[in-house]
């Protein structure tokens, strides 16, 4: 799935629009995604507003700086807990599954992902991910920067155990 995933980022050519609960990408991922959005692609992310392992959602957010000045947009889904597992790459590739973006789902658990070369089922998602956002608030670095103290410190305590999220 690792490289499946990052593969399909590398070859965008227009967007890619990810929708993740546990968004805790290595570097090797990071740089691809800062790549893509370098190149001209349009770069979206949806994470939850609210997760159920809050150092999970600090190791996220340690990274969202970084992404937010390479022109990444991310949005914080608000009405309840985001579970969803989707990529879609230029309307046309698409795939949906169990693989979080986090070592763990890399490389300790089973996951499973159906790959979908479809314009049809892209569109489809693309719709869900649109209404989606809709009812999300968008990260903006500024915001991203005023973050607490108390969110800081736990993006530090979060930092040597990321290989293990």
């Amino acid at each position: 799935m690792y490289t499946m995933f990052l593969l399909a980022m590398a070859s965008a050519k227009h967007s890619i629009h990810i929708t993740n609960p546990y968004f805790v990408p290595d570097e090797k991922m990071i740089t691809t995604l800062i790549g893509s959005a370098q190149r001209g692609v349009r770069v979206v992310l949806l994470v939850p507003g609210a997760i159920d392992h809050n150092l999970v959602r600090q190791a996220s957010r340690s990274e969202f700086g970084r992404l937010l000045k390479k022109g990444i947009q991310i949005y914080e889904y608000r009405p309840a807990l985001l579970h969803a597992k989707t990529m879609v790459i230029d309307g046309i590739w698409s795939t949906v599954g169990s693989t979080n973006l986090d070592h763990r789902s890399f490389a300790l658990n089973e996951e499973l992902n159906v790959v979908l070369y479809d314009t049809d089922i892209a569109r489809r998602l693309g719709a869900v991910f649109e209404q989606d956002l809709a009812n999300s608030r968008q990260v903006t670095y500024e915001q991203w920067r005023r973050r607490s103290l108390a969110s800081r410190f736990l993006e530090l305590l979060a930092i040597p155990l990321r290989e293990q999220m």
